[in-house]
């Protein structure tokens, strides 16, 4: 089944809500809390929030750079199964994550976030989706395809923190809707009834954070999902 194809404003709309929601939340959380483990080991709240800050203001650097030539990688592709999440590469995200959370107060921490998201948004509202920007990774996408995948790092990273952090998900509509239509079309809102479970129960099941049975993986194959291959 095909992803749904969000519009820029669309894109950058959850990015601004997802991004304050992750800040409110994580600003009410006592200091302690944020060195609570969470279930990507052996990141702390911290070290998993710093690696989701990081992987949005990659943006910033990206529009910096010229564009590259295509022709682009979409979406789904940017996911691949290959090097780019292999043991050595994630340890490398695990590794620069905890170090850089580690050298700054939780309240430095949150601020420098709010500060890239900022300006995120500003940058990417006024450049053209259809722009052609560089990964890490060294792909080509349009600027609002990669934008879909911060949408999916704050949102997927968000679930685990609410989770380590013991609080109900803040997972904000518009970018569960955005995730939803990458993993599922249209068809979300009904493996979400077939799974008996709500948005959030979904895309914890979709992203490997909650194991799913073989009568329930195959039945969201049958439903057209897109598998993502996550580190």
């Amino acid at each position: 089944m095909a992803s749904l194809i969000p519009d820029a404003t669309t894109v950058g709309v959850a990015i601004a809500a997802e991004s304050a929601a992750l800040a409110t939340a994580l600003r009410a959380a006592p200091p302690a809390d944020l060195d609570r483990p969470t279930c990507c080991p052996p990141w702390t709240v911290r070290g998993e929030f710093a690696h989701a800050a990081i992987a949005l203001s990659r943006t910033l650097a990206m529009l910096d750079a010229p564009p590259p030539p295509g022709p682009p990688v979409d979406t789904a592709r940017y996911y691949s199964p290959d090097e780019r999440f292999s043991p050595p590469a994630d340890r490398e995200r695990v590794d620069s994550a905890q170090d850089f959370a580690d050298q700054r107060t939780p309240a430095a921490l949150i601020g420098w976030f709010e500060e890239q998201a900022a300006q995120v948004v500003a940058r990417v509202s006024g450049t053209p989706g259809s722009r052609l920007v560089t990964t890490r990774h060294g792909d080509p996408m349009r600027l609002t395809d990669f934008q879909v995948t911060r949408v999916v790092e704050l949102a997927v990273h968000g679930l685990d923190l609410a989770d380590a952090l013991g609080v109900a998900p803040w997972l904000t509509p518009r970018a569960a809707g955005i995730v939803e239509g990458l993993l599922f079309g249209l068809s979300a809102p009904r493996a979400a009834r077939e799974l008996g479970v709500d948005r959030a129960g979904l895309l914890r099941r979709a992203t490997g954070r909650v194991a799913v049975s073989d009568a329930e993986r195959a039945r969201l194959r049958e439903l057209g999902i897109t598998w993502l291959t996550l580190g």
